[in-house]
């Protein structure tokens, strides 16, 4: 790619989607060989972000009715795999 040239910000997001489910794959791998303890907690606790948890959150049409909802769980290994993306993004030029 020639340096005049930028990338489009679908391929940067295209770029760190893979590296979530990137870091989605890493985290089941490390949960699967890791014993319990503070370690394991710490790559595999998550947090949510996002909306949709409500019962009440239908959106009504008359014709059909459509319930919303959108999270995404936030973990060191997903924060992890971000970084890897980002670091191929900014390597293969």
């Amino acid at each position: 790619m020639k340096a005049n040239q930028k990338r489009s910000i679908g391929f940067i997001f295209l770029v760190l989607f893979i590296g979530v489910i990137c870091g989605s794959i890493l985290s089941q791998f490390i949960g699967s060989f890791f014993p319990e303890g503070v370690v394991k907690e710490f790559f595999l606790t998550s947090n949510s972000i996002g909306w949709g948890n409500n019962p009440n959150n239908w959106i009504d049409l008359f014709v059909i009715r459509i319930k919303t909802g959108f999270f995404v769980d936030i973990s060191v290994v997903s924060i992890i795999g971000i970084g890897i993306a980002w670091y191929f993004l900014r390597y293969f030029k």
